[in-house]
């Protein structure tokens, strides 16, 4: 497209998976886009990482559940859309592999025919009278009312350590595992890539050390998939086993070669004022990934947070300082860094289908699409029930997407979908005057999360510590009610008899305060009834 052609709706930089799913969901809502790749084919990111080619997110083929929603909250890696493409069909491997990944989306990048720009590098995004231009590296330039940025995090992120750049780096480190046969590594960083690099090297290297100031962090402790998983722990048995390999607390200060090794000056932070002089063969740094904020012009570039790592940006995903500018992907995780799961595709896919609905909605003009219920309790607890148990998006965002049910005013009746609960606290119009919104929750598993004492009750009492439905009540934008409902082993709180023979394991429990052994499902339909009666809201069967 020329300079002289019309201006596009929306313009998409970067076709990996969020790009991707980005220029989907805004083609089926009628958007003129162009999603541009630099590379000659999509997803670049995936065709190079992760280096050792094994994902650590899941891709769980066989649920027991029917409902497409509820099957995507097991499913980690494929796409939102309309035409059943899913991973799945491509690999049932649990962890998958990385090229049949990206023949996945090759797949479904053909859905979007022309729309899809290969070696299109991205030299600079500018914007004057409020119309971007996007100009490649070879002079094409696509004009456009909105741009979403989702080019990933393609450089570096690096600690300040003297003698860092001596390093190689994960980004483009020679992986051959022979180099490292009865050599001394050190591997800096504690996340996946630095267990994933150093697991592939036990068979090789005689020594392998994992360094950095902090302790490591498991995802089976703090929920967040983006801390070390148990699939990247074997190494770890062998520092606990003394096998030569260590895991070492302590922040490296100075980094120096000496001839064709490496000599490393530490602060050890376990061993308060003990400082140790290390020597190895490699020295590989593994401290993650930064997004590059050059391809913007200086004007509409937007400030950096979370150690420079990732752009500022609204509830919404919108530039702070640039309107219409918009950002997607695994930068999303700005919003929410850290805590839920927008770094990934399975968060970040959610988070695009809602950040799709807010570009169409300025570029046409309308308003945020919503479903209309009845407003009375038994409809009420059916929709709640089925939304709480099949919602992938609010299982997979937990406290970060959620739903709203407008109660009462001229909006009585409203259900909003899966959107961003931080965003609906700070819109009046969403809430309205009175209004439910709706999400699901970890509580607090203490210290000890495989092994968790609770006092199981159905009123009362410290939350739940597994994701359970929180319900919050509004009025004219205070919250002034909340009920921790339930959880359940399942997170699944329908009816036995409304779920698939194949689904679902927990039929009763007992609760403290009820004193038997009760369905979960009935549980909490009464809790839900019960809460939204004490908040005023009408039972027609009761008055029946």
């Amino acid at each position: 497209m020329s300079s002289s052609e019309n201006i596009l709706d929306c313009c998409v930089v970067g076709a990996g998976p969020a790009g991707l799913q980005a220029a989907y969901l805004l083609r089926k809502k009628g958007l003129r886009i162009a999603l541009l790749e630099r590379g000659d084919g999509v997803s670049g990111f995936f065709r190079k990482f992760p280096r050792h080619r094994n994902f650590i997110s899941i891709n769980k083929v066989h649920t027991g559940l029917d409902d497409k929603d509820a099957q995507l909250r097991f499913d980690w890696n494929s796409l939102l859309n309309d035409e059943g493409l899913k991973v799945g069909d491509y690999t049932t491997r649990y962890f998958p592999k990385a090229d049949r990944y990206v023949e996945y989306l090759e797949k479904f990048a053909e859905m979007l025919g022309d729309d899809v720009v290969l070696n299109a590098e991205v030299a600079q995004i500018s914007k004057a009278d409020d119309v971007f231009t996007v100009e490649t590296a070879d002079g094409r330039k696509f004009r456009s009312h909105h741009v979403i940025v989702s080019s990933g995090v393609t450089q570096p992120w690096l600690p300040d350590v003297e003698g860092i750049e001596l390093t190689e780096n994960y980004i483009d480190f020679d992986a051959t595992l022979e180099r490292f046969n009865n050599k001394r590594v050190l591997i800096l960083g504690k996340g996946n890539a630095a267990f994933e690099t150093a697991q592939k090297m036990l068979e090789h290297a005689s020594a392998i050390h994992v360094m950095s100031p902090n302790p490591i962090k498991f995802a089976w402790n703090t929920h967040f998939v983006g801390h070390v998983r148990a699939v990247n722990t074997e190494f770890i048995d062998t520092y606990q086993l003394k096998s030569q390999n260590a895991v070492v607390d302590a922040n490296p200060v100075r980094i120096e070669k000496d001839g064709d090794t490496y000599v490393v000056h530490a602060r050890m932070t376990a061993a308060e004022g003990h400082e140790i002089v290390l020597r190895y063969d490699h020295v590989i740094c593994c401290t993650g990934f930064r997004w590059d904020p050059s391809i913007l012009a200086e004007d509409i570039r937007p400030a950096l947070q979370h150690f420079d790592k990732f752009p500022v940006m609204t509830p919404q995903w919108e530039s702070t300082t640039t309107p219409n500018l918009w950002f997607a992907g695994t930068i999303m995780q700005s919003r929410d860094f850290k805590k839920t799961m927008s770094g990934f595709v399975h968060g970040f896919r959610h988070n695009i289908a809602a950040l799709a609905t807010f570009i169409a909605g300025r570029v046409q003009g309308t308003e945020l699409p919503c479903d209309q219920i009845a407003v009375d309790v038994a409809p009420l607890v059916d929709t709640v029930i089925d939304r709480i148990s099949l919602s992938s998006a609010m299982f997979l965002q937990p406290g970060f997407l959620g739903d709203v049910i407008h109660l009462s005013g001229p909006q009585m009746g409203r259900h909003y979908r899966d959107i961003p609960v931080q965003w609906v606290r700070e819109t009046p119009d969403i809430l309205g005057e009175d209004s439910l919104l709706i999400t699901l929750e970890f509580g607090n598993f203490g210290d000890t999360p495989t092994h968790v004492k609770r006092a199981h009750t159905a009123y009362g009492g410290e939350p739940d510590p597994f994701i359970h439905p929180v319900l919050r009540h509004f009025r004219n934008g205070e919250e002034i009610a909340m009920i921790h409902l339930s959880d359940h082993l399942d997170a699944d709180w329908r009816r036995v008899e409304d779920k698939e023979d194949t689904a679902g394991t927990v039929t009763a429990m007992t609760f403290a305060d009820l004193g038997q052994a009760l369905p979960i499902a009935e549980v909490v339909r009464d809790q839900i009834s019960n809460f939204l009666i004490s908040q005023g809201v009408q039972n027609q069967l009761a008055a029946e």
